[in-house]
């Protein structure tokens, strides 16, 4: 398995005997990412109680999840 995969993401993407998360199945993207970046995606995940950061990006682009920026006051 290539550094960086999650197992979970990867039975997502081939549902064998379950009932996928989704009503269509998932298709295997490509994306480059730090790893500082992909590490700080992982935590937001779970804190979001995410399987993954692929589980994450599934829930925003649904409109499940909503990305907010954090304003900075400048007092």
């Amino acid at each position: 398995m290539a550094r960086g995969t999650n197992s979970k993401s990867l039975k997502n993407l081939e549902a064998r005997g379950r009932t996928p998360d989704w009503d269509e199945s998932k298709k295997r993207r490509y994306l480059s990412v730090t790893e500082t970046g992909f590490d700080g995606s992982l935590k937001i995940a779970r804190s979001l109680g995410c399987n993954s950061v692929s589980d994450l990006l599934e829930k925003v682009g649904r409109g499940e999840l909503v990305i907010s920026p954090i304003v900075h006051s400048n007092d």
